[in-house]
């Protein structure tokens, strides 16, 4: 049962500025409703009962009441919806963990052959919110789900509804169902027990003194008609209810003693094409709710000052740089701060957010809820159970020193120092070691002796777990890593009690697989104090809420409104049937809350990502647009074109008139496909410098042939590649014993390449040919010698295969493809993994930070050589759409080719932590939003091709008399 303490306010006659919330001169909800309390209540305000639709309301609901009084006083009991109920009913929520595992031990009971855990969760979770949405919504169990049973009986159902309604709902379900199959009968077989299955689960609840908020809600909403309260009421804020909320409202008004507040303008009210006004316009409609919507009822929007700004800018870093800027140029006080808020509708952009604000803002307080699979912690901890699920399914019991290694990327929670990593490395290297858990691994490392002990069960597994993050110092983490490793402490505990008490049992696999969907349901949830500092939201938590200066973060069409997603048993149609919540509902519930921000903001600035990516379009949301074409308001429109780089104007520029934009269009595919296609090397060119990209590409000026006496980088590595290309052509498979063979095939495979070349005459070398064949020979001695370490491995490809693919981007005419091409040096397979690996003979490094540093031409910390090899995965990937296995690039790079410790493997290193790229996939979206910039970039008209700033990229360069640079 909630025990609800009724708060004293002591207020200081002379209250600190610094932490008082500013009253507002717009339209401000909770300020209105604590004036209300003031004048209709005085000093007996302890009388009344306030609900609201969430905490964080009621919360700055008392600060407003409590800035009105000159002494301390009693306050309303304030209380949340969920709360209230709750403590009516005097039973507990349970939480997801227990009603999953309960539904399962349920669900065991009915069905004779079970499917196993891990299958059954994201059943389960559908389930789940299903039983959630049919209790709330009020809706009678047993037809519902015999109509969904049955078609004869779904089509008796529906026989008031139009022809084309019935053929949609029959269309849906044979689309759904073309021919019976085993899955497809079991399916059909799961919806035939949902009525049991719902029965037997709130059966298991109840014996445990549990219960889920839509059952509760419906209980008490069937009990409340026959209850007399002689307490005072209040129910407000409220927009989207549900029906059992609707009809608990309606009999505490119909008992009296009770009132409803609603936050409801005029502008929306009144047009009936609005959706925000929905839900106002239909409880209008009820006796009940008529008389307080029409009091409630404001004018508020386009009535009061307000401020719109809208910034166009590519992607979300340009979004957060220019959020920053918007702060800076209000120049707030301390007092002031507490008027911002930043709404971010991509809680993923929380971290970049907070780094990137500026000096000025002294607190930043968080209220949203995070998903913990993006902290640290989590991903430690995910790898744990990685390494034990592939140690358990390994028959010689053993691992390899780098999966070791990828734990020790998150050195800094375990307070490990790099020189015991080093040494461990050093002699992993040396030995070409595996190791036990039980074992070798611990020496090294005994903090982590605990993770790496073998177990014989899952449960064991967990025991460990706990004990590990019991035993940790948190207060060295950060103050993130530290809650979610509190939030997984706790869960890990629940789990194991779970398993014990509803016999569940989970191989290792299965857990792992638990362990990675816990990761993307449970939210961490961040709360800060709404006192002091800018307060940074997500959509749902600004309920109710009023703020002077608001920033929407990420206002895209599919980022608010939010695409909906399907995850129901139950059709759309028989949702809109029994009027269960629809997408409809949803975006009607979306929409109300960006107007809704428009009651009190003075200054609303808005930003969104023009750029369309592979899960992001980049058009502004449809309720912004509709702001701008149905309203008087007035917009100031911005846009942030280059967020990467931005530098005095180039003395020499190329503007991209009609001529130059079809020298460039032939690289587009059209209905003929296109002669032409982009090479790395050639966005390699345009990054360093555009203008040398225009000569070589746009007006093709050939370069001057010049004799190659001094053997220049380039035709040695085409030396080397062609003598590698040479030795491995003619098999596929390659063993250990293979690659020792080969090695008298060494001189004949350079030869080969020197006379593609045609730089021998008679099969002789001369002069630095001969330095050089020397040179590339030990170079292809390391290789082979690597190769015979990881050998046996499977050529997949060698350089005869050109490799297509059409990117898409957005131009200014539309969406177009960009012809790309390229082709790698070597695809080899190792190990259940895919390798692409490519041989550079230059001082090409294997490491690299930001990825946009890829693309950044004035950038010291790009690196060319991995912007070509992520190009060529992305080749790959493309062109083998179905591919499961990893797909790792790498790089024999002469610099640290005779190296003993030599690993081809790449590293992305950002603020001293080493990430190396076991799998493509992990940097794929992020590689193909730069490449994405880049494209956009080069066929922007607006964006000239420019002299590059660096002249040190002239001194090589065989334009660079054009240029006056030579």
């Amino acid at each position: 049962m909630i025990t609800c303490v009724r708060l004293q306010f002591v207020i200081n006659l002379q209250p600190d500025e610094s932490t008082k919330i500013q009253l507002k001169t717009n339209h401000n909800f909770l300020q209105s409703l604590a004036q209300k309390c003031k004048t209709q209540f005085e000093l007996q305000c302890d009388q009344l009962t306030v609900i609201f639709p969430n905490k964080r309301a009621g919360v700055y609901f008392a600060d407003y009441l409590a800035q009105l009084y000159a002494q301390p006083i009693w306050s309303p009991t304030i209380l949340s919806f969920e709360e209230f109920v709750e403590q009516k009913q005097n039973k507990h929520f349970a939480d997801d963990l227990q009603m999953i595992f309960l539904l399962y031990k349920a669900y065991k009971e009915i069905v004779k052959q079970p499917e196993d855990f891990d299958a059954f969760f994201p059943w389960g979770e559908m389930i789940l919110k299903d039983y959630n949405d049919i209790d709330n919504y009020l809706v009678d169990v047993r037809h519902i789900f015999r109509v969904i049973k049955s078609q004869k009986e779904l089509d008796e159902a529906f026989r008031h509804l139009s022809e084309k309604d019935q053929q949609t709902i029959q269309g849906f379900w044979k689309s759904f169902l073309p021919t019976p199959n085993k899955k497809q009968n079991e399916f059909i077989a799961t919806w035939s027990i949902l009525t049991e299955l719902y029965d037997r689960f709130n059966d298991l609840l109840n014996e445990n003194g549990l219960i889920y908020k839509g059952r509760m809600f419906r209980d008490y909403a069937e009990q409340v008609d026959s209850l007399e309260s002689s307490e005072t009421f209040w129910f407000a804020g409220f927009n989207a209810l549900t029906k059992a909320e609707e009809s608990i409202i309606k009999s505490y008004l119909k008992n009296g003693n009770t009132d409803i507040f609603w936050d409801v303008d005029a502008y929306y009210y009144n047009d009936q094409n609005q959706e925000s006004g929905t839900f106002f316009r239909e409880y209008a409609q009820d006796e009940h709710f008529k008389p307080s919507i029409s009091r409630d009822l404001k004018e508020t929007i386009g009535q009061a000052k307000l401020e719109i700004e809208i910034l166009s800018a590519p992607f979300s870093m340009g979004q957060i740089k220019g959020a920053a800027q918007k702060i800076e140029q209000l120049s707030l006080t301390k007092a002031e701060q507490s008027e911002l808020l930043i709404i971010l509708t991509d809680e993923s952009l929380l971290q970049s957010t907070l780094h990137a604000l500026p000096d000025q803002i002294e607190h930043a307080n968080v209220t949203m809820g995070w998903h913990i699979a993006q902290s640290r912690a989590y991903l430690f901890l995910s790898k744990v159970l990685a390494l034990h699920d592939k140690y358990q399914s390994n028959q010689l019991k053993k691992i390899q020193h780098k999966e070791i290694l990828a734990l020790l990327e998150y050195n800094d929670l375990l307070a490990i120092d790099s020189d015991r990593i080093s040494k461990f490395d050093v002699e992993a290297l040396k030995s070409n070691s595996v190791y036990q858990l039980t074992k070798n691994a611990q020496e090294f490392f005994p903090e982590m002796a605990v993770l790496l002990s073998s177990v014989d069960s899952v449960q064991d597994l967990i025991v460990n777990l706990i004990a590990f993050i019991k035993d940790q110092n948190l207060n060295l983490l950060s103050d993130i890593d530290r809650s979610v490793a509190v939030l997984v402490h706790g869960t890990l505990k629940r789990i194991n009690t779970a398993m014990q008490q509803h016999n569940v049992q989970l191989n290792f696999n299965s857990f792992y697989k638990l362990f990675l969907k816990l990761g993307s349901t449970l939210k961490l949830p961040l709360s800060g104090d709404h006192k002091q500092g800018i307060q940074i939201m997500g959509i749902l938590e600004t309920r109710n809420l009023s703020f002077k200066h608001v920033l929407v973060v990420g206002m895209n069409e599919g980022s608010w409104p939010k695409d909906s997603s399907n995850t129901s048993f139950i059709p759309y149609n028989i949702r809109k049937a029994f009027e269960l919540p629809t997408v409809e509902h949803q975006d009607a519930m979306q929409s109300y809350l960006f107007y809704r921000l428009l009651h009190s903001a003075e200054n609303l600035w808005i930003s969104y990502n023009n750029i369309s990516e592979f899960n992001h379009n980049g058009e502004l949301s449809r309720y912004v647009r509709q702001l701008q074409y149905e309203s008087e308001l007035s917009f100031k429109l911005a846009s942030l074109v280059n967020p990467i780089s931005a530098g005095t104007e180039p003395v020499i520029t190329i503007q991209k008139r009609e001529n130059v934009l079809n020298g460039l269009n032939e690289f587009l595919v059209n209905e003929g496909g296109t002669n032409k296609r982009l090479s790395p090397s050639a966005l390699n060119t345009y990054i360093d410098c555009k203008l040398k990209f225009y000569f070589q590409h746009i007006e093709k000026i050939r370069e001057p042939d010049e004799l190659l006496e001094d053997m220049d980088p380039s035709l040695f590595g085409n030396l080397l590649h062609g003598a590698m290309e040479h030795l491995y052509t003619g098999r596929q498979h390659w063993k250990a014993e293979d690659i020792s063979d080969a090695r008298s095939s060494l001189d004949q495979a350079i030869k080969q390449s020197f006379a593609d070349q045609k730089l021998t005459e008679n099969n002789e070398q001369t002069g630095r040919q001969i330095i050089a064949y020397e040179v590339i020979k030990a170079y292809m001695e390391r290789i082979l010698a690597f190769d015979e370490q990881h050998a046996p491995f499977d050529i997949l490809g060698l350089e005869a295969t050109d490799y297509f693919v059409d990117f898409p981007i957005e131009t200014m005419d539309g969406s177009v493809q960009v012809g790309l091409k390229g082709i790698i040096d070597r695809i080899d397979e190792f190990k259940e993994v895919v390798r692409v690996l490519d041989y550079k003979s230059g001082r090409d490094d294997r490491k690299f930070g930001l990825m946009f540093d890829l693309i950044d031409g004035k950038s010291n910390k790009r690196n060319k050589a991995v912007f070509q090899l992520f190009y060529y995965c992305m080749l790959y990937k493309e062109n083998h759409p179905d591919i499961k296995k990893p797909i790792q690039p790498g790089l024999f790079n002469s610099k640290d080719l005779f190296d003993d410790k030599f690993d081809a493997m790449l590293t992305q290193t950002i603020d001293r932590k080493n990430r190396p790229v076991l799998n493509y996939t992990d940097f794929e979206e992020e590689f193909k939003d730069v490449l994405l910039y880049l494209l956009t970039e080069m066929f922007n008209p607006h964006i000239p091709f420019s002299q590059t700033e660096d002249e040190q990229k002239c001194q090589y360069c065989a334009y660079r008399q054009i240029c006056n640079k030579g």
